[in-house]
């Protein structure tokens, strides 16, 4: 009986699953239609979400330099003066194979922990470069670089004129999630001679004189960095740099420049304040004409407040600087400057047209480093002025026809209070052993000038590894009392080409053009007091020049390399009577390895 019911009930459980698949099936074909033929498919957005995000461990995490954003990259206008590239401080660049450097490397280049480098070349030329660099542990490394270079000799200059440089540096570098710290000190030491000597003046080709003159010239300088980078924080950067410089003729000069930034956001703007202050302390043991010491001593402080936007086709970053002296040894220089800085832009990155309008300005405290940099034949007795740049103006556009190639065309304009100028010293016939005062030393004098012209910038990436750029520069000059711009070009023109042919080849190739420059040339006699001295304007030709650099790797961890240089000019001189060489050549080779410990 009880199988009888068990069947009859799988019977009835069949028959019900049969009319509710049917009842099922007739539903839906009720409610379903097909698309009108007039009636438009609507558009909807669908969201995907990922259940598993997957994520870097955060002792892996490598932290990018926190820097802002500018949508025009392009250098200032500004006039150089130096055609002899040598290694000074802003170029040195000690641990060159950090692995904590974020640096885009050539997919095709070994690096290495360590390298050598050894160069000999025509009329004197020697190179040795020595770097090292250690991991300490998985966050800190430790450098050492010891550069020493010597430029070569001048042929046919009545005293010597050779010139070197010796750079010995250490540099330490903590990088944890929350900051990188990166701490230096290095030495610098730039050896010159006072060798522009007049060979058609009999009075300085007096072998008497010069057998007693004493033409060397030694710039020494210490230098201490502490730089701090900090993320997640309104405080980016905190940097101290402190700097002793000192030289054979008992100068010397203390410069400390500490400066913090604070990025703090606002809605979809960041407002950028950078609070800074500079010191300088310079002594020169005597002044050119009247033998007396000079002392110049500045403190300034300064703000930069700028509030930014540069995600939008209207990029702008508007602000400008407080520049307030709070201490001076000169009263031409004044105590308050407030100075523009402003950015504003329109159009995409890498758009056809992208015009564009850039103000700064400020107080620059001028010292002895930075103007000997310039020109190394200057006096050791210099009174020093800040400079006020009142507005530093560039209006143009860029553009872009494609992803590898750009145009960046426009005018400049520039209003400086005390702007420096170069100008020869007069002959002293009271001179003793400096050799300095031989009619072959620059002074500085200062005045009013306003800079105008024009610039343009080409550059083609023809592929990730081959560039050419090609820039110049057009400018006039207004003075209010001195007659000429003393050493200053009105053109300048620059190019650049570098190329990776092959995996082991690479060739660099830099050309310069220097405009002609007036100069204030004061003739020699023998008893004429130096301030009574006449000069006699005279013009510098223009300067052509040319730089190569052609590296091959032999294997992997040897690269040879030959340096050239072509001066093209009839008369080689970018100082007045301070010839340069016609052609140089250095051949090298570099050794990387690495050491185990």
């Amino acid at each position: 009986m009880s199988l009888i019911k068990t069947h009859l009930f799988q019977q009835i459980l069949k028959v019900m699953i049969r009319y509710l698949f049917f009842l099922v099936f007739v539903f839906i074909t009720s409610v379903s239609y097909c698309q009108d033929p007039n009636e438009n498919i609507t558009k909807q957005q669908i969201t995907v979400s990922k259940s598993y995000a997957p994520e870097l461990k955060n002792v892996n995490k490598i932290r990018s330099i926190t820097t802002v954003d500018d949508m025009i990259i392009s250098n200032k206008v500004t006039v150089t003066y130096n055609l002899i590239d040598v290694p000074v401080i802003s170029t040195f660049k000690p641990n060159k194979s950090s692995p904590m450097s974020l640096k885009r490397n050539n997919l095709n280049e070994i690096s290495f922990d360590n390298y050598f480098d050894f160069g000999i070349g025509n009329n004197g030329q020697l190179t040795l470069d020595v770097s090292s660099n250690m991991n300490i542990d998985r966050r800190q490394s430790f450098g050492l670089d010891i550069i020493s270079s010597n430029y070569g000799d001048v042929n046919s200059t009545i005293i010597s004129s050779n010139e070197s440089r010796f750079i010995f540096g250490l540099d330490h570098i903590y990088s944890s999630q929350k900051m990188e710290v990166v701490h230096k000190l290095f030495l610098n030491q730039h050896k010159i001679n006072y060798y522009g000597i007049n060979e058609e003046s009999s009075v300085l080709s007096d072998p008497l004189l010069l057998d007693k003159i004493n033409t060397d010239q030694s710039r020494n300088k210490v230098s201490v960095l502490s730089n701090w980078r900090f993320y997640n924080s309104f405080l980016k950067t905190a940097m101290l740099d402190v700097d002793y410089i000192s030289d054979s003729y008992d100068s010397n000069e203390n410069i400390v420049d500490l400066r913090l930034e604070f990025l703090i956001p606002i809605f979809r703007m960041n407002l950028l304040v950078t609070p800074k202050i500079s010191y300088v302390n310079t002594s020169f043991k005597e002044d050119y004409y009247n033998r007396k010491s000079i002392k110049s001593f500045y403190t300034k402080f300064e703000t930069l407040i700028q509030l930014s936007n540069i995600e939008d086709k209207l990029k702008y970053q508007i602000g400008g600087r407080i520049n307030l002296l709070i201490n001076k040894s000169n009263s031409l220089a004044n105590d308050l400057l407030l100075s523009p800085k402003v950015m504003v832009s329109y159009g995409e990155n890498g758009s056809k047209f992208q015009p564009y309008i850039m103000l700064d300005g400020g107080i620059e405290l001028n010292n002895y480093s930075s103007i000997s940099d310039i020109n190394p034949y200057v006096a050791p007795s210099l009174v020093l002025i800040p400079t006020e740049n009142l507005y530093e103006a560039k209006l143009g556009f860029k553009s872009s026809f494609d992803s590898s190639s750009e145009i960046n065309i426009g005018t400049h304009f520039k209003k400086n209070i005390n702007s420096l100028l170069f100008n020869r010293l007069p002959y002293d016939p009271s001179v003793t052993y400096e050799g300095y005062r031989l009619a072959n030393s620059y002074e500085v004098l200062y005045d009013n000038i306003t800079q105008y012209g024009f610039f343009g910038e080409v550059s083609v990436n023809f592929s990730e590894e081959n560039l050419f750029r090609f820039s110049i520069i057009q400018s006039n000059y207004d003075l209010d009392k001195i007659s000429s711009p003393w050493n200053l070009p009105n053109f300048e023109g620059n190019s650049s080409i570098h190329l990776n042919p092959t995996k082991k080849l690479r060739i660099n190739i830099l050309a310069r053009f220097l405009g002609k420059r007036q100069i204030e040339y004061k003739q020699v006699f023998l008893n004429q007091l130096p301030e009574n001295a006449l000069g006699v304007p005279k013009t510098l030709p223009s300067l052509y020049q040319i730089k190569t650099e052609i590296n091959y790797r032999l294997e992997s961890r040897w690269e040879l390399y030959l340096r050239s240089q072509f001066n093209l000019s009839n008369v080689n001189s970018q100082w007045d009577n301070y010839l340069l060489n016609k052609n140089l050549f250095l051949l090298g080779i570099r050794y990387g390895f690495d050491l185990s410990f």
